[in-house]
Parts: structure tokens; sequence; C-alpha cells
């Protein structure tokens, strides 16, 4: 497997794993919903697609999204042995994104 999708299949599974511990089972499945019915997201898209992720689930959430994506990022980063540093002006994306290119 590539490193590619090594890392888009870890990412999708913590992002799975965080939103059930957080909502639960049920209301993750509304949260997936609402992204393929809104955003024509698929779960399996995700982390192809993390821009439309993230817009769909701060619209869903509101300010309680960046909750979800600090609980996120900190759950990636430790998978892969690193701590998430704090870094002005960025975001969700930049994080990710960031952390793909060095994987």
């Amino acid at each position: 497997m590539k490193g590619k999708d090594k890392f888009n299949k870890l990412l999708l599974k913590v992002i799975d794993e965080e939103l059930k511990q957080i909502f639960g089972e049920a209301a993750t499945l509304i949260i997936y919903n609402h992204l393929e019915k809104s955003h024509s997201l698929k779960r399996e898209e995700i982390p192809e697609k993390i821009e439309v992720f993230v817009r769909g689930l701060e619209e869903f959430l509101s300010s309680g999204a960046h909750v979800v994506e600090k609980i996120v990022l900190k759950k990636v980063y430790s998978s892969f042995g690193l701590q998430c540093r704090v870094k002005e002006g960025y975001s969700f994306v930049d994080y990710v994104t960031e952390l793909k290119k060095n994987i």
C-alpha cells in the first residue's frame, strides 16, 4: 500500500472513531448523511476531499467543528508518533495537507 493510501485510510479511520466517540453511532451517521446530501461527499471520499469535509462539518456543527478538528488532528499526528504543534494561521486542511506530504 502506498504512503498516500495508508495515510488516507488512517485519516478516515481516525475521523470515524472520533466522531463516534464524541457523538455516538447514530449522530455520526446523521453527520455522514448530511455531508452526502448537502455536499455530495461520501464517507470514503473524505480524505481526498478534506476541504469539502471541513466545510460540511463547520456548516453542521458551527463552532463545535473546531473542537472535533483538534481532536482528530491530535489523534492522527500521534498515530504517526508525532505531536501536532500549533501554527499561526493554520487550518485543519493545512495541517492534514502538510502531514500527508511528510508521511
